[in-house]
């Protein structure tokens, strides 16, 4: 399972959030949420559990990519 970046950087955008506010979000801290946004992280469970807090109302299915 990874982390549908594209989408996930959409929804920041769309928001308007800047990466302190992913990462408040994502519990998770500033340097891991850039690294996430930067591509330069994949995954990882805080990660991947922090991208379900951040985004509650989106479908697993659409945050992930599964295999």
């Amino acid at each position: 399972m990874t982390p549908n970046r594209e989408l996930i950087l959409e929804l920041v955008r769309q928001n308007n959030w800047s990466g302190s506010e992913l990462a408040r979000r994502m519990e998770v801290s500033r340097a891991e949420a850039n690294r996430f946004l930067n591509n330069k992280r994949v995954g990882g469970k805080k990660l991947m559990s922090g991208i379900v807090k951040a985004f509650p109302n989106e479908p697993i299915e659409r945050l992930f990519i599964l295999p």
